[in-house]
């Protein structure tokens, strides 16, 4: 994982995370990919995630930024 390029805050407070994440960092959450690429995700405490949830992959860091406003989340520091 590379460093957060936006995180977004829910109405309850929890967190959303754009960011790179890594083909490993993928594939230690159970998805297949052959790159890595830009995410949507949150913290988890699932054993089986690694600490994250991944939400959705997002084709361009516009379209992430889309997707945070369109889901209403307040953006806060990074």
């Amino acid at each position: 994982m590379d460093e957060f390029l936006a995180v977004g805050a829910t109405p309850s407070g929890e967190q959303i995370y754009l960011s790179e994440l890594s083909r490993q960092t993928l594939a230690e959450n159970g998805m297949s990919s052959d790159v890595g690429g830009l995410y949507l995700y949150e913290a988890s405490a699932d054993a089986k995630g690694f600490g994250i949830r991944v939400l959705a992959s997002v084709p361009c860091l516009e379209a992430g930024f889309r997707m945070l406003d369109l889901l209403g989340l307040r953006l806060t520091p990074a």
